[in-house]
């Protein structure tokens, strides 16, 4: 197979046709997958066949930190292959993921980049949406830029999941149920750009009250996820998708979670830099 690049649209994202990740890449391949994900933010790798263990040696391969937790299943169905009811704490967080958001912000450390892979996919729906917050930022106005920079948000699962009337958090959520407060803006260590960090785990921002702030949060969402600033991933089985939390925000999208079956694999990188920061 030839090494392809094709970009997914003109502000962020590449799709890397003609390799085998079970297979395994050089040192070069992997050090060109692991920049294009900071600098295009969202890497989409088709037509792979990974075990739990592969895509788990595969993220560990990308990067010197380690993953923030184990390959985790994101999934409608149990392990008896029986369709998880569409109420209670598993649905609910399903739909709290069609929010947007960025992963792991509401903990510490972090996730730099995460990962998702396909082993089942929908007939139709359950697309992944990924929005660009570099280029969002770049957009705003000297005075909103100057304004944003002076902002602390503070972050919490709990809030994001309580949006979809998910107000008991299951024991699982225990160790990364509190709060934690990070800028609303940032400058990337690697690639230098701007982005806005922010979305739906937001509960508060310095200065504001609520009301307010629930208003700015959704104003900054919906300017930076306009049609020309998302990309929407249509699943195939077998597709990995690689991102940099630091540049790009993302959502799920419905579908018939009582009927088709989406049966994803996740895992995501530690933010060492966060980790000096706890």
């Amino acid at each position: 197979m030839t090494w392809a690049e094709h970009k997914l649209s003109e502000t962020f994202g590449v799709e890397v046709a003609g390799i085998s990740l079970r297979d395994g890449l050089a040192e070069t391949e992997r050090k060109r997958l692991h920049d294009l994900a900071l600098t295009e933010g969202l890497v989409v790798i088709r037509g792979q066949s990974l075990t739990d263990a592969e895509l788990a040696a595969f993220a560990r391969s990308l990067d010197v930190s380690d993953l923030l937790f184990p390959v985790n299943r994101l999934s409608n169905i149990d392990e008896d292959g029986r369709f998880i009811p569409e109420t209670g704490p598993l649905a609910l967080g399903r739909i709290a993921n069609m929010l947007w958001h960025i992963d792991s912000t509401y903990m510490r450390p972090r996730a730099t980049l995460s990962m998702l892979y396909g082993v089942t996919v929908p007939l139709s729906g359950g697309d992944t949406e990924f929005c660009d917050l570099r280029a969002a930022w770049d957009r705003l106005s000297p005075d909103e830029q100057a304004h944003l920079r002076t902002l602390t948000a503070t972050h919490s699962i709990a809030h994001s999941r309580a949006l979809t009337g998910l107000t008991e958090l299951p024991a699982h959520y225990a160790n990364v149920a509190g709060a934690i407060d990070r800028p609303l803006v940032e400058r990337h260590p690697d690639t230098g750009r701007t982005a806005l960090l922010i979305a739906s785990h937001i509960m508060g921002l310095t200065g504001y009250d609520k009301a307010a702030t629930v208003k700015l949060v959704a104003d900054l969402v919906a300017r930076a996820a306009t049609p020309d600033n998302v990309h929407v991933h249509k699943w195939r089985a077998g597709d990995l998708l690689v991102w940099d939390n630091r540049a790009i925000m993302h959502r799920g999208t419905p579908y018939a979670a009582g009927a088709d079956v989406r049966d994803l694999r996740t895992t995501r990188l530690t933010d060492l830099s966060d980790v000096a920061a706890a």
